[in-house]
């Protein structure tokens, strides 16, 4: 009994401490997560605005040939970026995003793994990996993604790809994050503007502001798509550790009450045992 005693007040440290550690790495990511939804809100009204003009400007113009390949559907490789946390302990955000890479990624595409995770899982599979780039674990700087996005820029513009895609984790709310794929060029204009044709004037035309404009383009849509797996990461390894916590301090608990009841029970047996040693004197 008194062993069991000494395992039961063990394992009640134990869940104590698991408690405690997930309380910390669940507060660390809420403050992560809160600085990460202020800079995805600053950056969206960017991202849209950019967008818009983009589109409106592919679908009301007839455009040079030497424009027309970042809208037109072709046939031939894809460069795919795979963007996933170097970390795990973030429940089954990993596990649901690598079941999208499997649907979407074909064996003779070009990928492009961003995060220790989506590295492992590349290589496991043996996807034809042209570099690999650490996630981190600080909020992305927009200057980050200029090493990565220049392979895209060097494939698409010399036409050894035609398609450049992106698998990352979009982030909904703090309770739902979904995986997400995202095909970033070619540009596919919005048949929505169609229906409502609007004559623009252009300083200096068209085709120059669509070259100067289609960098941008290309650089806010991987960025929101590099913060959205950011804070889907963060947001979901805050619900995971909340889960362990909340565990942990039920099966503390649960083994509390239990190493209360056989304790009270050892003393109840030990009383009695002087009891009836009283007597046969």
């Amino acid at each position: 009994m008194a062993q069991n005693l000494q395992q039961l007040k063990k394992r009640i440290k134990t869940s104590d401490s698991i408690a405690q550690i997930a309380k910390a790495m669940e507060m660390i990511a809420a403050s992560k997560i809160r600085k990460a939804q202020n800079c995805v809100e600053k950056h969206n009204p960017y991202a849209r605005k950019i967008k818009y003009i983009v589109q409106r400007i592919l679908t009301d113009k007839d455009l040079y040939e030497e424009i027309e390949k970042f809208s037109k559907e072709r046939k031939g490789k894809r460069l795919i970026y795979i963007i996933s946390p170097d970390k795990g302990l973030c429940g089954g955000l990993v596990v649901n995003l690598f079941k999208k890479v499997s649907f979407y990624v074909q064996s003779d595409d070009y990928v492009v793994a961003i995060g220790k995770k989506s590295t492992n899982d590349a290589t496991r599979y043996n996807y034809n990996v042209l570099a690999s780039f650490g996630m981190g674990t600080s909020f992305p700087k927009y200057d980050d993604i200029y090493p990565i996005i220049d392979i895209a820029n060097k494939l698409y513009i010399s036409g050894e790809v035609t398609k450049v895609s992106v698998i990352y984790t979009e982030f909904k709310n703090m309770l739902m994050q979904e995986p997400a794929i995202e095909e970033i060029l070619p540009v596919k204009p919005d048949k929505s503007f169609k229906e409502n044709k609007m004559d623009y004037i252009f300083e200096p035309d068209p085709q120059q502001v669509l070259e100067d404009l289609l960098p941008y383009y290309f650089e806010v849509e991987f960025y929101s798509a590099f913060m959205n797996a950011y804070a889907s990461e963060q947001a979901a390894r805050m619900t995971a550790m909340k889960n362990a916590k909340d565990n942990a301090n039920d099966i503390a608990a649960s083994l509390t009450n239990i190493y209360n009841k056989s304790r009270q029970e050892k003393i109840t047996n030990e009383i009695l045992d002087l009891a009836n040693g009283q007597q046969e004197v």
